[in-house]
């Protein structure tokens, strides 16, 4: 769909599909093949890690949607084997030429006749602490620091060039964060950009011991996403900003944007209750009338576990 076609269009939201779950992709392959020839998706990361997977699962929703936006997550950066040239990086890059190939945006454009809105893809890291104060770390009692049970320190391998990959995908940004856009903008990156968002109320706390907690020994805000993100998103002056990595839905208004995640995320999560309302689909995040929601959601009062 180009830039300027068709006066009303909605714009959906959803990330972490992990179709190397069965029942993911067989949740994806439900999704309508009428339902949204008209529409938008915003896919904010963590289709696969395994490149056929992820063209076959981009290409399935192309089909689907008139357009679909998407940035990579952790998972499609993570390199098994001896992988491609300079390592995630070049891992970074051949996503990005598949999705070139496919017709999936990693660039931004606009949507609607007139003005839209346009859609602005943000691509991130996350930022540990020992890396640097833009960090969204937040102490948790009994947290193992070495994070051996985190993936990424086993499949991700970047060089000196892009190191710390955080700092690096927020330089690639700056072209498109420079730009001046006539109209509204919707904003949308894999990792997080606010400490607030990682918890399940409107104010950042000290993380503790939780009997709901499967993992008391990982400290997600680790590697939850980073604060330069933000300054971004303020910079661009985005009403909305979608985001996942965090496999927890939020709706959550803070001084002035609405951040949004509506994630897929594992079986197990769902059945739990950790991830709830993906009955309907993707995520109806704008439509003729602008940002989609009811009253109490625009409060940020639902849609958050």
């Amino acid at each position: 769909m180009g830039d300027n076609e068709k006066e009303t269009v909605r714009i959906f939201a959803l990330s972490d599909v992990h179709v190397d779950s069965v029942l993911n992709l067989a949740w994806m392959n439900s999704l309508s093949e009428s339902d949204f020839s008209r529409d938008v998706l915003i896919l904010a990361g963590d289709v696969s890690d395994r490149i056929d997977r992820l063209e076959s699962t981009l290409a399935g929703l192309r089909s689907r949607f008139a357009s679909v936006f998407f940035v990579p997550g952790n998972h499609e950066l993570w390199v098994r084997g001896t992988g491609p040239a300079r390592g995630s990086l070049g891992k970074f890059e051949q996503v990005l030429a598949i999705c070139d190939r496919l017709d999936v945006r990693t660039r931004p454009g606009r949507i609607g006749n007139g003005k839209g809105v346009w859609i602005v893809p943000l691509f991130s890291w996350y930022l540990k602490p020992e890396e640097g104060p833009g960090s969204l770390y937040s102490p948790k009692t009994g947290e193992d620091e070495t994070l051996s049970m985190w993936s990424d320190d086993h499949f991700v391998r970047w060089p000196q060039t892009a190191r710390p990959a955080a700092e690096f995908f927020l330089g690639a940004n700056e072209r498109n964060i420079s730009r001046t856009y006539d109209g509204p903008v919707i904003s949308f990156s894999h990792f997080l950009p606010r400490r607030e968002l990682i918890f399940g109320r409107p104010a950042p706390r000290r993380w503790g011991k939780s009997p709901g907690d499967p993992h008391p020994a990982f400290n997600f805000s680790r590697v939850a996403g980073c604060r330069g993100l933000d300054a971004q998103i303020r910079r661009l002056g985005s009403t909305i900003h979608v985001y996942g990595h965090q496999h927890r839905n939020r709706f959550r208004e803070i001084d002035g944007v609405t951040y949004i995640s509506h994630c897929l995320g594992y079986p197990r999560e769902r059945e739990n209750g950790h991830i709830r309302g993906l009955d309907g689909g993707p995520r109806l995040i704008w439509d003729a009338g602008g940002l989609a929601g009811g009253p109490g959601e625009r409060r940020g009062e639902s849609g958050e576990e």
